[in-house]
């Protein structure tokens, strides 16, 4: 129903995330909501613990996103089904799983540049400090 279910080896719990890009339109807000409630009526429970995850804050720290759209359905600073960066990395991973996720990027990034640009994108990659218009 949602995006990722995870099951912790350890302790046996169960958890559902609906994933939105950060800047998602109202409808997809709702839409998440809607499956997020389903989740918490359904019995049995299929885990224990449901969110609305962003997997990164285009405005660094959770009390300055500002997107409008998903604020008619979620409290994006106050709710605790809402996970925003980071906090929904580790809570997959665990502390500091956001922090290896980031840099595993940038060192593949550096690899795959200039195939993602010409097999993908289909142009030349940019020098280094060229801007890049699609």
């Amino acid at each position: 129903m949602c995006d990722i279910h995870v099951e912790n080896p350890i302790d046996g719990k169960k958890y559902s995330f609906e994933i939105k890009g950060p800047l998602h339109n109202s409808d997809q807000a709702k839409v998440s909501k809607e499956k997020l409630l389903k989740i918490h009526a359904m019995e049995p429970q299929p885990v224990n613990e449901a969110y609305f995850c962003l997997p990164y804050n285009p405005y660094g720290k959770r009390s300055l996103y500002s997107w409008s759209h998903p604020a008619r359905w979620f409290d994006m600073k106050a709710d605790s089904i809402v996970l925003i960066g980071d906090e929904f990395w580790n809570k997959i991973g665990g502390r500091g799983t956001y922090q290896t996720f980031i840099a595993a990027i940038n060192q593949i990034g550096k690899a795959y540049r200039d195939r993602i640009y010409r097999e993908y994108l289909g142009i030349e990659p940019p020098a280094r400090n060229e801007k890049i218009e699609i």
